[in-house]
């Protein structure tokens, strides 16, 4: 493991890092997924008309540029302000560039966009697989990179009455 800063919008961390797993990463953006799609349900209970033949809801109108904000926020936005999703905040991963400082937001949307390319024609899985850093087609056109970050524990020194 190696020791690096990474300066945070409101404060500055030590950490250590790992390249973050494949599955993991996997498995972070299936956290965030879950979590967009009971947002969806539930948005679409209150708000939307139950399709006859399937499970599920129409939106329109605002409830429906509601649920695409709600998106918006949950991956890219998210992202380019704290680095971490809600699922990689779970699994302690974080973005950052190669330079491992903190992303901006248009490094975050370019990653957002190329995800569609890398998760619906697994090709993003594939070139993960195949590279060192673990890096996705977003990622290497954002110049990005997921960690696994560590905080120092700090021990506390007892005392003995």
């Amino acid at each position: 493991m190696a020791e690096i800063t990474i300066k945070n919008h409101t404060e500055i961390q030590k950490t250590e890092f790992q390249i973050a797993k494949v599955q993991y990463r996997i498995l972070a953006f299936t956290i965030d997924f879950y979590i967009f799609t009971i947002i969806g349900f539930t948005l679409g209970f209150f708000f939307g008309s139950p399709l006859e033949n399937e499970a599920g809801y129409n939106m329109s109108g605002l409830p429906a540029l509601g649920f695409m904000l709600i998106g918006l926020f949950l991956w890219p936005i998210s992202e380019g302000i704290w680095g971490q999703t809600i699922g990689k905040r779970i699994l302690n991963f974080k973005v950052v560039t190669n330079e491992f400082k903190p992303i901006g937001i248009g490094q975050a949307f370019g990653r957002f966009f190329l995800g569609f390319i890398d998760y619906f024609f697994i090709i993003g899985v594939i070139i993960a697989s195949i590279n060192k850093e673990n890096k996705r087609i977003g990622d290497l056109a954002a110049n990005t990179i997921v960690v696994r970050i560590k905080k120092h524990k700090h021990n506390k020194m007892q005392t003995k009455n």
